[in-house]
């Protein structure tokens, strides 16, 4: 079954000129088990364009939602227009939802200190109380889709992404699997 999947995957990604080798490698690693529903989690660092559809193919995602505050990328591929582009083409709805990015402030204060745990802290209280909408959006979007939170950071530990997917699979039951 997973083989006929990977199967039709490569075939929908061939046909917009990608290419899917790295498919069968995809490392999925389970961060909290929970109800029917999964949200699964995706960094793009030291990824291709190509590679990220790829893994979003395999695991039967059926929204990207991109968390990023802005949808801007040195890497040409990540950018918002071109990475929904790309969305579109092999099937996947492209959510922009940039009010459940961490803020610049935030980020500097991480850059500065280093200090992953006081980040996320920090973000989730932070979220708590200025991203509710935000999380309600999601929440409604994760009920009825298979969705995957999109940032920078490959390591999903290493990304505010981690809260927000925490704070949305504690509202709805959901299990959180991050692609690795």
């Amino acid at each position: 079954m997973v083989a006929n999947r990977r199967s039709k995957n490569a075939a929908a990604l061939s046909a917009f000129g990608g290419s899917c080798g790295l498919v069968g490698s995809a490392h999925y690693r389970t961060i909290r088990e929970g109800g029917k529903r999964t949200i699964f989690t995706i960094g793009y660092e030291k990824r291709s364009g190509d590679e990220l559809i790829s893994l979003l193919l395999d695991a039967d995602v059926d929204i990207l939602v991109d968390v990023r505050e802005k949808a801007m990328s040195r890497k040409p591929d990540f950018r918002g227009s071109a990475l929904q582009a790309r969305c579109e083409e092999a099937g996947i709805q492209y959510e922009p939802i940039p009010g459940l990015g961490s803020t610049e402030d935030q980020r500097s204060a991480l850059r500065e200190s280093r200090d992953i745990e006081t980040f996320q802290r920090r973000f989730r209280k932070y979220a708590k109380r200025h991203c509710i909408e935000s999380l309600d959006q999601l929440a409604s979007i994760a009920k009825k889709k298979s969705v995957a939170l999109m940032c920078y950071e490959r390591c999903h530990e290493d990304c505010h992404r981690t809260g927000v997917a925490e704070l949305v699979a504690d509202a709805i039951n959901a299990s959180i699997i991050a692609i690795t």
